[in-house]
């Protein structure tokens, strides 16, 4: 007889977590060891419980889930993380999936969309839900669909970089010292930056990154 995948919730809406226990609870596949409210709590009720597969919301109260994906992998490579999540913006899925995630799923998803993710992930593969792969595909072929957090996904590391800097209060000069790199090299990064994000000012732009990432 195949041995049940063990799975633990994490997600701040109790009723988020009562709704797909029952579900997956009561399948023959799975067996629900566990769930926590918040990130920080999860990260020692997993040590206990030791499921198979996580099922990780990205917004919780305090350290996100994304942090929280970082360190359950870090510490506990052999568990798998599912992303369960309402958002949808191409740089959050990116960040989830780069920190550890396995796979990612909205939580409109089905019930069978669901158990296939739980079940292709506990096999050591990797699952994007159809709604997910459907809006990359939309923003690859109509770039001006894009979300303001698919733009930010564009900037490059250096880019993300000075970003944090302008963020900081420091100017173009204070960046340039910073980083050892030419005035002139910092301008070119900020005005490929202004024109990637299409913002005119910094206010602008810091009230863009903030609102769009983690």
């Amino acid at each position: 007889m195949q041995k049940k995948i063990r799975l633990f919730f994490v997600d701040d809406h109790r009723m988020m977590i009562d709704m797909w226990s029952a579900l997956l609870g009561s399948d023959a596949r799975f067996e629900v060891v566990g769930y926590a409210l918040d990130g920080e709590s999860a990260i020692e009720k997993i040590k206990l419980a030791q499921p198979q597969v996580v099922l990780m919301d990205i917004t919780l109260p305090g350290q996100s889930g994304i942090e929280t994906t970082k360190q359950i992998r870090d510490q506990n490579p052999g568990i798998r993380v599912l992303a369960v999540s309402m958002h949808s913006n191409t740089l959050l899925i990116k960040q989830m999936l780069t920190n550890g995630a396995n796979g990612y799923v909205s939580k409109t998803s089905s019930f069978e969309e669901m158990s296939n993710a739980i079940q292709t992930v506990a096999n050591g593969q990797r699952y994007i839900s159809d709604d997910i792969k459907e809006l990359i595909t939309a923003q690859m072929i109509n770039p001006e669909l894009q979300s303001a957090a698919a733009k930010i996904n564009q900037l490059t590391k250096r880019e993300m970089q000075i970003v944090d800097m302008l963020k900081e209060g420091l100017s173009s000069k204070e960046i340039a010292e910073r980083l050892l790199i030419s005035n002139r090299t910092v301008e070119v990064h900020r005005y490929n930056i202004f024109r990637k994000l299409d913002v005119t000012n910094i206010v602008s732009l810091i009230k863009l990154v903030n609102e769009n990432r983690y």
